[in-house]
């Protein structure tokens, strides 16, 4: 089968829902284009502007660090990596990272959770938080990336979510009612205060197997080993429906997303003029709702540093 775009080199990847056949590097400027038609249409960041990367190490990540730096060859870019000192994944992470980073050529930041703040993520496993770990390093990373984000001066930062984590989540806060939080998984999340710095997904698009493709025909090292608390019976299984409906009507996972957009900008709509009122966390100085920030309560149980 030759490559539908080029129509010159044979084609390995077929995508059921785009009705294309693409040969390695059609796909990969597929992949490019879609990434920034997707910051294009949802603003996601202006021209000189820092942006900042999350990266994990994994597959979701890198690809997209790798795409924003080709399709937006003129924007500052810098890798933000978290080392969590979960003993014999945490190093295999930072490893791939620093690669993923040099092959971008940009810089990378690399905050050690246990050099920075005397504690990691194992820290927790004796604690009550024991059989929520994915809950409480959530928590943290969520604040820490803002902190080091907005102490480097980025205006936007990007994660890797993917069209299906964005889908599992909306499903699931949709069915519970959650609307509020709903609204917060839109592709941009302004910045609300000037210590909050605005979340972008430009992979909000992009299907999951798509971002494992685009790693690896650009011969992009990514972590391989799962976390060891990594813990989602429930999010895989409506990952797995999400794929059969896609298997039986391709695109059907595209016009859920649609639908689920169009909902959150009504819902969005609606809460802009209630927004919640900002406090400075006493422990960290960071915007939360209450006195303390959640990561600050979360810390204060395994270490002596954050007294709340």
């Amino acid at each position: 089968m030759i490559c539908k775009l080029c129509k010159k080199r044979e084609a390995e990847i077929i995508l059921p829902y785009a009705r294309l056949a693409l040969c390695p590097e059609c796909f990969r400027n597929f992949f490019i284009r879609r990434v920034k038609r997707t910051v294009e249409e949802f603003k996601m960041f202006r021209p000189g502007e820092l942006v900042g990367v999350a990266v994990s190490g994994g597959k979701d990540s890198a690809a997209l660090l790798h795409a924003l730096r080709i399709g937006f060859p003129q924007q500052p870019i810098v890798a933000i990596h978290i080392n969590l000192g979960i003993k014999g994944y945490s190093s295999d992470c930072e490893r791939k990272v620093e690669r993923q980073a040099e092959i971008a050529g940009v810089k990378l930041l690399v905050y050690d959770l246990e050099a920075e703040e005397g504690y990691t993520i194992d820290s927790f496993s004796k604690t009550r938080w024991r059989r929520r770990m994915c809950a409480v390093c959530g928590t943290i990373k969520r604040h820490v990336l803002n902190m080091v984000a907005h102490r480097e001066g980025v205006k936007a930062l990007a994660t890797g979510h993917n069209l299906e984590d964005t889908l599992e989540v909306m499903y699931k806060l949709f069915l519970s009612g959650d609307f509020k939080q709903l609204a917060r998984l839109y592709p941009t999340l302004p910045s609300t205060h000037p210590k909050l710095v605005s979340r972008i997904k430009p992979l909000v698009r992009t299907p999951e197997h798509e971002a494992l493709l685009y790693t690896g025909y650009s011969e992009i090292p990514v972590r391989e080993a799962s976390c060891p608390y990594s813990n989602k019976p429930i999010v895989d299984r409506v990952k797995r429906w999400l794929d059969e409906e896609e298997h039986k009507s391709p695109g059907f996972k595209y016009r859920l997303l649609s639908s689920f957009l169009k909902l959150t900008r009504i819902i969005r709509a609606s809460l802009e003029e209630k927004g919640p009122r900002l406090n400075l966390c006493r422990v960290c100085g960071y915007p939360t709702s209450g006195e303390v920030c959640a990561k600050c309560r979360v810390a204060s149980l395994v270490s002596p540093g954050f007294r709340v």
